[in-house]
């Protein structure tokens, strides 16, 4: 493909600076997302692309917000295990289905519970040259995080915190599980040690109190960087078409820039649910571009532990030769914590990848705190991602 994403590079990167300036943060289904999203279909439309909006219903503040519930059913179950054993086990067990379902699987656990509110998803499509074959989604979200206090405080110390104040409710729930079965008193020394390791737990526990905030983070890595990828293949592949190229014969190119990723994935989810039918009859692959601030941490990700999706494993081959032939040096990882957005695409059988930048090996200072800022995204990172998701794009539509 004759494109050279350097000249792109100027291009991105001051499309990062102005959303920031005049948009600033972007709370999952907020004014200011949606800010984003009108401009970025403005800016889309000014490409030729065919542009529209689609607006979804969720509830947003539910992803984190059963966080402090949680800990307070800890509370209550570990107070309850001494006198009502069952009671424990039930103030526990939900403790522990809450964080399984909602925060570890991505599942509408306890959305209905929170307050709802509108997202919107902005899609934009470029047609191929010739009959349409195959298509490739190109993804970012729109959105940014609230900042997680636990991780701009004690970074990666805040792992091991995280896996056990959440695994803590276990004890409690078995415990009282056990003691309500076999009728045991107070006198019981084995159950008096379980109810002391609880109580014990509970000072870890109650981090969760302060896990999150509500303030939103700048969000320049995580994703505006990604927006602004998704839209440089936009404009290249539009400039492209215009100078007389034919870059795409047989593909369309679907760039999407999602809402309320940081929300549990919802915009995505809306997305793949809404056109599941359409991308199973024509052949469709996701590209999801997240994390992107240093292109010396490429990383091409295979699966998310948590949702337990596997990418496609032919993207993510045709994701390191393509990084390869231009001299690149990549990882291939595992993502241990969180999700993105591929795995809404995934779970509903389309082919997918995410493509990152980003050090994925520990928790770094810019990502979902305060830090996140543009000081803090390196250039380079914008033209390497690019020309990745492009050859990605030329060797897609090769195929026969």
């Amino acid at each position: 493909m004759p494109v050279n994403a350097s000249a792109y590079q100027d291009y991105m990167y001051g499309l990062v600076q102005t959303v920031l300036h005049d948009i600033g943060p972007r709370e999952s289904c907020s004014d200011d997302e949606r800010r984003l999203g009108l401009h970025l279909a403005q800016q889309w439309r000014s490409f030729g692309l065919d542009v529209h909006l689609e607006p979804f219903l969720c509830n947003p503040k539910a992803f984190l917000g059963f966080i402090p519930l949680a800990a307070l059913l800890y509370l209550v179950a570990t107070i309850s295990y001494w006198v009502y054993p069952f009671l424990c086990f039930l103030l526990a067990a939900g403790a522990f289905a809450m964080t399984w379902f909602e925060l570890l699987r991505y599942r509408e656990f306890v959305d209905p519970f929170f307050p709802q509110a509108r997202g919107e998803n902005v899609v934009g499509v470029l047609r191929p040259a010739v009959d349409v074959k195959r298509r490739v989604i190109v993804s970012a979200h729109q959105d940014s995080a609230y900042e997680f206090n636990l991780w701009y405080f004690l970074k990666t110390a805040a792992v091991p915190i995280m896996v056990i104040g959440f695994a803590a409710s276990l004890v409690p729930m078995f415990g009282g599980l056990l003691k309500s079965l076999t009728g045991a008193t107070t006198q019981s020394h084995a159950f008096n040690v379980v109810g002391f390791i609880a109580i014990g737990l509970y000072p870890i526990v109650g981090l969760n109190f302060f896990f999150h905030t509500y303030s939103v983070v700048p969000g320049a890595m995580d994703d505006l960087a990604g927006i602004s990828v998704i839209t440089g293949v936009a404009k290249a592949l539009s400039e492209a078409r215009r100078d007389g190229q034919a870059l795409l014969q047989n593909t369309e190119v679907v760039v999407l820039a999602v809402s309320s990723e940081e929300a549990g994935l919802r915009g995505a989810k809306r997305y793949a649910e809404a056109h599941a039918a359409e991308m199973r009859a024509l052949p469709t692959c996701v590209l999801n571009v997240d994390g992107v601030y240093d292109e010396r941490h490429l990383t091409i990700v295979y699966r998310e532990l948590f949702t337990s999706v596997r990418h496609d494993p032919r993207l993510v081959q045709l994701a390191k030769d393509c990084a390869t032939q231009r001299g690149r040096v990549y990882k291939e990882h595992m993502i241990p914590i969180g999700a993105t957005d591929a795995t809404a695409f995934a779970q509903v059988g389309v082919p997918t990848v995410t493509l990152l930048c980003q050090d994925t090996t520990r928790l770094v200072p810019n990502y979902h705190t305060r830090l996140d800022t543009i000081e803090n995204v390196r250039p380079e990172s914008l033209s390497v991602m690019l020309q990745l998701v492009l050859d990605m794009i030329e060797q897609i539509d090769g195929e026969q």
